[in-house]
This record gives structure tokens, C-alpha cells and sequence, in this order.
């Protein structure tokens, strides 16, 4: 049986985000859990971070301050 998807969304490139990119993060979100998988973001930043805790996305995905630690945090335990 194939492992469950985990995928790691490094935003460190992104300088400007809006609604739009939101719905496509949680799209992505919703596709990798219902194939029993996880998701982390990695390097977003600070106002999309701030942004998330304070609509609660932050309930649907974590957000780490770098790819290691975001892919630690997906590791199987």
C-alpha cells in the first residue's frame, strides 16, 4: 500500500498573497488529507502568518519557520 501523501508549501518566495491564493493553499490542504496525508507551510510570510492565526487557519495547517522543521513535523512518528 502507497504511504499517504505529505506535502510541505514553501512560501518563501511569495511577497504578495490574497483570497484567491488562500483558496488554492486550502484546496491543496483538502486534497492531500482526504488521501489520509498531511500538509505544512514552510517560510510564509509574517502577514500571511499573522493573517492565518487570526482566521483560525492555522487549526487546518501549521506554519513553520523553516522547510526542516516543517518536514520534522510531518515525519510519521
Amino acid at each position: 500500500m502507497p504511504e499517504p501523501p505529505y506535502l510541505v508549501l514553501d512560501l518563501a518566495g511569495v511577497v504578495s498573497w490574497d483570497g484567491s491564493g488562500l483558496g488554492a493553499m486550502l484546496s491543496s490542504v483538502k486534497d492531500v488529507r482526504e488521501s489520509g496525508g498531511c500538509v505544512a507551510v514552510a517560510r510564509a510570510p509574517s502577514d500571511l502568518v499573522a493573517h492565518c492565526r487570526r482566521v483560525g487557519l492555522n487549526r487546518v495547517f501549521e506554519c513553520h519557520a523553516t522547510v526542516e522543521s516543517a518536514v520534522t513535523a510531518l515525519r510519521p512518528t
